[in-house]
Order: C-alpha cells, then sequence, then structure tokens
C-alpha cells in the first residue's frame, strides 16, 4: 500500500496506523529472525535459488532498518554500530563484487547493497511464489551461466559456477556497478513493498559512526545536511580537518627529520624509519575516521578506501627498506665488526637485497588488493618481459659485478688502488658502483661491472714498497770511477735498515744518449706511504753523496763538441785485418753469415767471468787468466803488423786456427 492509497479522510491516522503495523509486523519478523538465529546461530544465509537469494537480500536488510530505528538511533553505541555493520554483511554477501577492488569492495559492496534495497523496494517485484524456486524458469547463456532477470529490470541475478560461492545466486557484477545508476532513477517513486524506515539510503548517506550520534546531526543547519557531490556537506568539512591535521603532523615530523645528524649510522638509519612509521600508524586510523565515523560512501569512500590501501602499502614497502637497513647498522654496531670493514658492506648489501624483496612483494601485494591486474601483466609480458630484462641488463651486471667484489675481495674500503690510470682510496663499495676518492680529492663513482672488467692494482696489500730508478753519470767516467760508485751504492742498499736485501741490486744498465745509466732496484720494508717517501728520500741523497765521493758527476742532457788533430787511421792495423779477410775467404772459412758449428762449440765458455780478481772466481785461476791475457797481449802486439795474424783484442774469433 502506497501513501497515494491512504484516503483522505484522516491521512495522519492512517499513516500513523501504517507505520505502526509495519513496525509491529518488521518487530514480529526480527523476533522471529533472532530465535532461528539463537537456534541456528551458524546457518548460512540460503541463496539456494533467485527466490530465496531475494528474500535473504530484503529481509536482511530490513532487520537492519528495524534494528536501525528501534534501538541505535535511540542510543548510539560502538557496540550497536558493529551489530549494524554485522546485520548487513548477510546482504553484502549476496552481491558478486568480483568486478570491483578488493581495497574497495567493502565500502563500495555496503553502498551497492543499500542502493539496491532502495530500488527494488520502489518498483513492483513478483510474489515470491512467482519467482523460480528451482532450476526451472530460469535462463541460459552458454553451458555455464544461469541467471533469472527481475521482471522489466536490468536487474540480474546469476548462479555462480566457479569458487566457494558455487551454486549460490548473487546478484551479478554488472548489477552491482550500475546500482546506484538505478537508485538515481526510481528514487523519485513511491514504495511498493513494507519498509521498517523510509528513506533509508538517505539515512545512511546523510548519518554518521557511533561517534556522531545522529541526533547531533539532525541539530544541524539544513545547509550542512544538504548533499554535494553524493555527501552531506558537513561530512565534507570534517574531511577537511581531519586532513588539515595529519598535515599538521606531517610537517612537525618531517622537520624532526630534517635536525637528525647521519654521523652516528645506527641512530641516523632509526630516524629515517620515522616517516614511513607515521604513515603506516596514521593511514587506518584516517582511513576509519573518514569511512566509518564520517560515513564517507559512494565515489567518495571507494577512493579513500582506495587511497588508503596503497599507501598504507608504500608505507609498509618503505619501512621495510628503512628496517633492512637499521638491522645491518645494529649488527654492524657490534664490537666485533668494523664499521667500514668488507663484512659491515656485505652485510648492508645482503639486508638491502632482503629489503627490496621484502618491499617489492608488498608492493605487489597492495596492487592486487587495488586490482591492478599485476601478476597476469608479469606472466604475459612475453616481449615486453624481453625488453625490460634487456633494459636491466646494465643494473644486473653491477649487482654481479658487486657480488664478486665482495667474494673476490680485490680491494676493500680503504685501500688505496690504481683503476686503470688513476689512483685514489676506497670509500665505499655499493650494490651498483663503487666510489673511490683520487689523490686530487675528487670522488669518482665507477659501476661495478665497469670495475670489474678493469685492473685494478691494490697498492695497499704490498708488503713492501719498491724503490726504482735509473740515474746517469756523465760519459768522462772511467771505468774503475764507475766500478767504485756501483761498489758504494749496493754497499749503501745492503746496509739501509728498511731495505730488504731480497732482490736489491744496482747495476751499470746502458749507455744512454748523453750518459752512462746505472739502475737502483730495491724493496722498502713498510707499507705506509709518507715512510716510504722519507726512506726513499734517504736512499736517493745517499746516492748523490757517493756519486761526488767517486769524483764523477751526474750527466745532463748535452752535446759536447771536440777541436782536436786528426790523427787518421792507423794504416798498418787495416792492412792486417783485410789481409786476414782476404785469408778466410781464400780458404772458405769466411764467418758469414754465422760460425760453422764446430766453431761455436770451441767459442762457447772461453771468455774468463767473473773477472779476475773478482771474489766470485775460482781460486788460482785469476793469476792464470792474468798472466794468460798479457802474454795474449804481447803476442798480438807483435804480431799486429803481421798480414793474416791474429788480432790483438781476441773479438774475433780465427776461424782457421781455432783461436781469439
Amino acid at each position: 500500500m502506497t501513501p497515494k492509497s491512504i484516503p483522505s479522510r484522516g491521512p495522519r491516522r492512517g499513516l500513523l496506523r501504517l507505520c505502526l503495523a509495519a513496525v509491529a509486523a518488521f518487530g514480529l519478523a526480527g523476533e522471529t529472525a533472532r530465535a532461528q538465529e539463537a537456534v541456528n546461530p551458524l546457518k548460512p544465509p540460503d541463496r539456494s535459488s533467485p527466490c530465496a537469494a531475494l528474500r535473504t537480500f530484503l529481509e536482511s536488510i530490513d532487520a537492519v532498518g528495524l534494528f536501525l530505528a528501534k534501538e541505535y538511533m535511540e542510543s548510539p553505541s560502538r557496540a550497536g554500530f558493529h551489530r549494524l555493520l554485522t546485520m548487513s554483511d548477510v546482504a553484502v554477501g549476496g552481491l558478486d563484487l568480483s568486478g570491483l577492488p578488493p581495497a574497495a569492495r567493502n565500502k563500495s559492496g555496503r553502498a551497492a547493497a543499500f542502493a539496491l534495497y532502495a530500488t527494488l523496494s520502489r518498483i513492483p517485484l513478483p510474489a515470491y511464489d512467482e519467482i523460480p524456486d528451482s532450476s526451472e524458469g530460469l535462463s541460459t547463456l552458454g553451458t555455464n551461466v544461469v541467471y533469472w532477470t527481475v521482471p522489466n529490470t536490468e536487474i540480474v541475478l546469476e548462479r555462480m559456477s566457479t569458487g566457494h560461492r558455487r551454486g549460490e545466486f548473487l546478484f551479478s557484477a554488472d548489477t552491482v556497478n550500475r546500482a546506484g545508476e538505478f537508485y538515481d532513477r526510481v528514487r523519485g517513486l513511491a514504495y511498493t513493498r513494507p519498509v521498517p524506515v523510509e528513506n533509508l539510503q538517505d539515512l545512511v548517506i546523510t548519518g554518521g559512526g557511533w561517534m556522531v550520534p545522529h541526533a547531533w546531526i539532525r541539530g544541524l543547519p539544513s545547509w550542512l545536511r544538504a548533499p554535494l557531490a553524493g555527501q552531506a556537506l558537513w561530512k565534507w568539512i570534517g574531511l577537511a580537518l581531519l586532513l588539515a591535521g595529519v598535515g599538521l603532523l606531517l610537517r612537525l615530523v618531517c622537520r624532526l627529520l630534517r635536525r637528525g645528524s647521519p654521523q652516528h649510522p645506527f641512530w641516523w638509519a632509526l630516524v629515517q624509519t620515522a616517516l614511513p612509521a607515521f604513515l603506516l600508524l596514521v593511514t587506518p586510523v584516517v582511513a576509519y575516521l573518514a569511512l566509518v565515523q564520517l560515513n564517507l560512501r559512494g565515489g567518495a569512500g571507494s577512493a579513500i578506501e582506495s587511497l588508503a590501501t596503497g599507501i598504507t602499502f608504500i608505507a609498509g614497502a618503505w619501512i621495510a627498506w628503512r628496517l633492512a637497513h637499521l638491522v645491518a647498522e645494529a649488527i654492524i654496531a657490534s664490537p666485533r665488526i668494523a664499521p667500514e670493514s668488507i663484512d659491515a658492506h656485505l652485510i648492508r648489501i645482503c639486508t638491502r637485497l632482503l629489503g627490496i624483496v621484502a618491499g617489492a612483494g608488498l608492493l605487489a601485494m597492495g596492487a592486487d588488493r587495488l586490482g591492478l591486474p599485476l601478476y597476469g601483466i608479469i606472466a604475459g609480458l612475453g616481449v615486453g618481459g624481453l625488453a625490460i630484462a634487456l633494459a636491466a641488463q646494465p643494473t644486473i651486471e653491477n649487482l654481479i659485478g658487486g657480488l664478486s667484489l665482495f667474494a673476490d675481495k680485490p680491494i676493500r674500503v680503504g685501500d688505496v688502488c690504481q683503476y686503470g690510470s688513476d689512483l685514489g682510496k676506497v670509500e665505499s663499495i655499493g650494490i651498483r658502483s663503487t666510489r673511490i676518492r683520487g689523490v686530487d680529492r675528487t670522488l669518482t663513482t665507477i659501476p661495478n661491472a665497469a670495475l670489474s672488467r678493469m685492473p685494478v692494482v691494490n697498492l695497499s696489500q704490498r708488503d713492501r714498497m719498491l724503490i726504482k730508478c735509473v740515474f746517469g753519470v756523465r760519459y768522462e767516467t772511467s771505468p774503475e770511477q764507475l766500478r767504485y760508485l756501483l761498489a758504494r751504492t749496493r754497499e749503501i742498499l745492503l746496509s739501509h735498515p728498511r731495505i730488504s736485501p731480497e732482490g736489491m741490486r744496482a747495476r751499470f744498465v746502458g749507455f744512454g744518449a748523453s750518459s752512462l745509466d746505472i739502475e737502483v732496484f730495491a724493496y722498502a720494508t713498510t707499507q705506509d706511504w709518507p715512510e716510504f717517501l722519507g726512506i726513499r728520500e734517504d736512499v736517493f741523497l745517499r746516492v748523490m753523496d757517493v756519486v761526488k765521493e767517486s769524483g764523477t758527476g751526474f750527466a745532463f742532457p748535452s752535446q759536447t763538441l771536440y777541436f782536436a788533430r786528426d790523427n787518421g787511421l792507423d794504416v798498418a792495423q787495416a792492412q792486417a785485418a783485410e789481409a786476414r779477410v782476404r785469408q778466410w775467404r781464400e780458404q772458405g772459412c769466411l764467418p758469414f753469415p754465422d760460425f760453422a758449428p764446430e766453431q761455436e762449440r770451441q767459442m762457447q765458455g772461453s771468455i774468463v767471468f767473473p773477472p779476475p780478481g773478482s771474489p766470485a772466481s775460482p781460486r788460482g785461476r785469476s793469476a792464470s787468466g792474468a798472466v794468460s791475457s798479457s802474454s795474449s797481449d804481447a803476442r798480438g802486439a807483435k804480431a799486429g803488423t803481421e798480414p793474416g795474424s791474429s788480432a790483438s783484442s781476441g773479438a774475433i774469433f780465427d776461424p782457421i786456427s781455432g783461436a781469439g
């Protein structure tokens, strides 16, 4: 019976009787439902057929309206509010919410349920005995889709064919998505069925939670209760004040973070967790006040619910990353681990990787809650995945390069190394790159992949430091002066307490363009660079003293012009040499291009070395060698003018006689 059908005589009295009758009827129905609930508290709602599903849906919200009118609005409480939510869960359970993001299903599902209830209460419905209560009279689409449509509407009850709700009839996902549209089209119509509370939808929209009693809302000016974008104006004002308070708290937290000092790694890591922890704690509180107490509904409520879910999971991923760093610094704070050691940096990298994995997992869960098909996107990337893999190749290379640096340990933090043509001190080894402070105090960041392929010389791992130089003395230096200089230089190296005797040498190494070159090669027994510079400086100064002591001097790049009479060539020596070569040619013994094999065998080892007089020379050999040499020189001087005789120097082996 609609208000229009009420007789004009005594309209108020008739309306009052109708309301009392409806309340009594619904009170009796509510008592019956509570009695059945007490007898069978675990009995699930009946949705086995369209008739049962529609009856369950309408009666559940009828019970909500009755409880709201008889008990809750008179004395709102937290327990009563939660009872309302629990009672409305039965109606929400009759909706197919698969078309909504999981994060928005709570608020959007309740809004759709009340919108559908208000719609069904304003349109003519068939009697329950006319609604299919079995498989007969149902429509089918394909082989698995079975549904029933409310006559003359687009409201569909569809049987679920998969999942844990299989076999139940629920309002289809399309019906749920269009529930607000259906309500807007019928909101001006009169009720076609008795309801415990008229305009329940408007009451829910303008009402708040248990902290905001309905009496307070009724006492507000009418302009504050006027709807704006689907919400009462006072709710928008409350939301603005709530967000302003959160903004002030956030600004205070950011100020406290800026006052922190990074000098203490553990406390700095602890401070860095303050902002994500603040967001993680405040977001659920703001969402509860906005969605439950302010009771924001519709698109605004769904947006806030989705935004709160996204911020919560982002803050969780953020705090997972920060907590990984905090755990690393807490472990490194142990006295057994040096803050800049290789173990400390390895701990930092491992915890960061764990933090990245945990954060990525939380972000994936958040995306799934928001309805983003993240797993389907990852599974269906195909060529896109290959492109992403190729794009991430440098990052993966740097990560593997960093792990190889930690595994092989060619360099450590604090080591001085030579990389390429540059020299510097390692300051940090990270996941992606390594930072090296150059001798000019510039900081160079090198990707780990490039550094792992680069020849790196670790100078800090030397047990000794090399002293090597070549100096030249003047060409006027006599052989005996040069011998004295070499002997005294070796004596200095052997006597120095910070020079290792292993590998030490001072040798005459060559004839330079303007000098006789001497090489000094020795190892200083130190690993400290400043101390090495002092040792090398001391050795060089002592060598300078020895050069002066030997009566010679250091050579300079120069050219010397000698002015003297030209004595010409020694004709006799020239004729003797030419005659000897002719003799070799005539006898077929010319040593060109090579000596004969037997001549080479006779020549091998014929020169006396070490020279006579040396401590390394065999005993008794020096005297005979000296006599032999003088005798040979005498014979050579005597026979030097005779054609075909042997040269006095013995530098050319005689291929005829076999003597030098």
